[in-house]
């Protein structure tokens, strides 16, 4: 391997390297104060209620694929 290989890859792992310390050691941004405590709700409300969708048939407009049988004959599996 040609010295100035050598160099180039001692340059990329050193800049690897150097961007993992620089990126590792960043100070943790300040703390959000807490959030408010919510209003006390007047009632409850009441939940609500599932509505039923009617079901409609779906309509097939292509017919089903014609099954082809097997490029090989179920015989060939078997031994004799």
């Amino acid at each position: 391997m040609p010295n100035d290989a050598k160099l180039g890859m001692l340059a990329g792992v050193a800049g690897v390297v150097l961007a993992a310390v620089l990126s590792a050691n960043r100070p943790d941004p300040p703390a959000a104060p807490p959030p408010d405590p919510p209003a006390p709700a007047e009632s409850p409300a009441a939940p609500p209620t599932p509505v039923a969708l009617p079901s409609a048939p779906v309509a097939r407009t292509k017919p089903d694929p014609v099954a082809t049988p097997a490029a090989r004959p179920r015989t060939d599996d078997l031994d004799p």
